[in-house]
């Protein structure tokens, strides 16, 4: 931990000291006034503040963001931005390790018992992946890592978040030191308001916001990686008359017989297999121009809503992981404030579809939020699209990974896996 925040932290548990909030050395609480930023200058605590009252019977005002630094063993709670409590936490040994990257609350539970692991207790149990990652409470809470992936935290901690948070509330798990910072950037995606009439009283007429109600929109901005580029071919040569099963973006028999079918009517080997060579042929084949190099995709409600190919400049330079939040907006707001979240945590390897003939690989640094966003370009048509969606809490999370194999059809927002 740095020497200020350990400073602040021990500041907190002082002020708590005989109120009765909770034991010292469990719970810390505090409040920073963060520098707005523009972009990407860095960011650092002021004096910190008198601390806030959190009621956990009452609910947040403002979008609600935890943010899990392994490094520290520490989890942040922000909400609308503002750092609002904090706890110890104990994630994965080695062996066990808790991935990383961005993640959603799944699923709520006050008494559960895994499934895993011999039916061990897991109380106030907030479920981020279907494969079993989780937050919890434990009475094992040690200041190193030490769980079996899972994120565990100290029992009243766990309490209280467990009454404050929400379902599809975002959780980020960092390998490196993170905060969110406000950033302005014309390519984020910004509010139209809509109106339409509702009965009210006789002669009158008043307007709300139709999409007032709904869930937050999650989007998700990715290179042509090796699942998007499958589910292009796939999409592609179903268009075509050759039906390659499924279109799940993986690989499988159906598809690769699928791919022979159409080579051999192109008059070409038939291997079966995917490659940069076949991608190009089945787009001259739909007449449907140059393959993109980027793809959008969109949900709700943890569902799928559509997804459509846009344009990223610079495909042989990575974007990195970076995940954009929009805060509150009145109802007949045409812009939003946003707030960023970079994971310094790598890129992988992954095979793309660059400008060049062969498949290209990352092999610089990842650009800053910034950079990744002046690097995309969303069409009208689709921008307009979702802003007609965007509510408070939305979120855009641009990564070069792609579409990870903890997003499900149904029954998640999107996993951005970093490690």
């Amino acid at each position: 931990m740095s020497q200020s925040k350990l400073t602040t932290y021990k500041g907190a548990q002082m002020r708590f000291a005989g109120i009765g909030v909770i034991a010292a050395g469990v719970l810390a609480m505090g409040g920073y006034a963060w520098a707005n930023t523009v972009g990407d200058v860095a960011a650092s605590p002021s004096e910190p503040l008198e601390l806030p009252t959190w009621n956990p019977d009452a609910p947040a005002t403002g979008p609600v963001q935890l943010i899990v630094s392994v490094p520290e063993q520490r989890v942040s709670v922000y909400e609308s931005g503002r750092l609002i409590a904090n706890s110890p936490v104990s994630t994965g040994q080695e062996g066990f390790s808790t991935p990383t990257g961005v993640f959603s609350i799944l699923q709520k539970k006050k008494h559960h018992r895994s499934n895993i692991y011999s039916g061990a207790p897991m109380p106030f149990m907030q479920r981020l992946t279907w494969s079993g990652i989780a937050l919890d409470a434990s009475n094992q809470v040690p200041d190193y890592p030490a769980s079996h992936g899972c994120v565990r935290l100290p029992p009243e901690f766990a309490k209280k978040l467990f009454g404050f948070t929400e379902m599809g509330a975002h959780v980020v798990i960092s390998g490196t030191e993170s905060a969110p910072l406000e950033i302005s950037h014309p390519n984020l995606l910004q509010p139209i308001p809509l109106k339409r009439p509702v009965t009210a009283e006789a002669g009158s007429t008043k307007t709300e916001r139709s999409v007032n109600a709904n869930p937050p929109v999650r989007i998700l901005v990715t290179r042509r990686t090796g699942r998007e580029l499958v589910h292009d071919v796939q999409r592609l040569l179903k268009g075509l008359g050759f039906e390659p099963g499924e279109l799940d973006g993986w690989m499988g028999r159906d598809t690769g017989a699928s791919i022979a079918r159409f080579q051999e009517s192109r008059g070409l080997q038939s291997t079966g297999a995917m490659s940069m060579d076949l991608v190009k042929e089945l787009y001259r084949a739909s007449r449907k121009g140059k393959p993109p190099t980027g793809h959008i995709y969109v949900r709700q409600n943890f569902a799928p809503v559509f997804d459509a190919p846009i344009a990223i400049a610079r495909t042989e330079d990575p974007l990195g992981n970076h995940l954009f939040t929009a805060m509150d907006f009145e109802e007949d707001a045409t812009e939003a404030r946003w707030l960023a979240v970079t994971l310094n945590d790598g890129a992988r390897d992954v095979a793309t579809l660059g400008d060049a003939d062969e498949e290209a690989e990352i092999s610089s640094a990842p650009a800053s939020a910034k950079e990744a966003l002046d690097r995309i370009d969303i069409p009208d048509s689709v921008r307009r699209r979702i802003s007609k969606m965007l509510t408070s809490g939305s979120s855009l999370a641009i990564t070069d990974n792609g579409i990870s194999i903890e997003t499900v059809e149904k029954g998640t927002d999107f996993v951005v896996l970093t490690h």
